[in-house]
């Protein structure tokens, strides 16, 4: 039977290909372990594409584009999020088989994820220039949002994008806590607290340091009442 123009446009054979077929599965739970990570790299391929047009909007100062943009990738990071939990649905031995096949490949080798640590960069400096030519810093927006209300849209967005990527993170260890425990270390023999430690990282720590540094300034008051 001839494909159909859909399949032949999203290239659903070639896809459908790419997991592992029944026979060769080493448990029945493989098919989804497989599906969730492919799924994975595809949306962080798909949220690294919109830097490549955002960054240079934001310097063109078309910084709509680029918070709609940057909208995008916070959509795409906690629907990466969501996606995770239906990993929670494989018991540990399901894990224990297909881990057995696994060589010694770890997560910190995905390429889409350590390709948007890269790219985080790129978004940082050109917020940071167009501060420059704006003669604003990030912590002017934080102490006065209308003197550049789209810088200070940006600003949130940014931050929005670098909450969902942690919360993507810290999903990721909980869900290996829950499947092999606190004390088992990676395929690569990292421990979990090299996971741990990375769930705290940030793409955007300049504008967290901003809100420290308005809040360095506070001083309780009188209760009103």
């Amino acid at each position: 039977m001839p494909l159909t123009e859909y399949e032949r446009y999203l290239r659903v054979p070639e896809l459908l290909s790419l997991q592992k077929p029944e026979e060769s599965r080493t448990h029945d739970d493989e098919l989804l372990f497989q599906s969730v990570h492919q799924v994975e790299e595809i949306w962080m391929k798909a949220a690294d594409d919109e830097i490549t047009r955002l960054v240079p909007a934001m310097d063109k100062d078309e910084l709509e584009a680029a918070r709609a943009g940057l909208h995008r990738i916070y959509l795409i990071e906690k629907l990466m999020g969501d996606q995770m939990r239906l990993l929670e649905t494989m018991a540990p031995v399901a894990y224990f088989a297909i881990r057995k096949g696994l060589g010694h490949g770890s997560g910190l080798e995905s390429p889409g994820f350590n390709r948007l640590l890269r790219s985080s960069k790129k978004v940082i400096d050109a917020f940071e220039r167009a501060c420059a030519r704006h003669r604003v810093t990030p912590e002017d927006l934080v102490r006065d949002p209308t003197l550049n209300r789209p810088l200070w849209a940006i600003a949130e967005v940014m931050i929005d994008v670098d909450e969902a990527f942690q919360s993507f993170r810290y999903r990721h260890l909980v869900l290996v806590k829950r499947i092999i425990g606190a004390g088992t270390p990676s395929l690569k023999g990292n421990p979990i607290d090299l996971l741990e430690n990375n769930a705290k990282k940030m793409f955007f720590p300049t504008l967290w340091r901003a809100r420290e540094a308005l809040f360095n300034d506070f001083v309780p008051g009188e209760l009103k009442t």
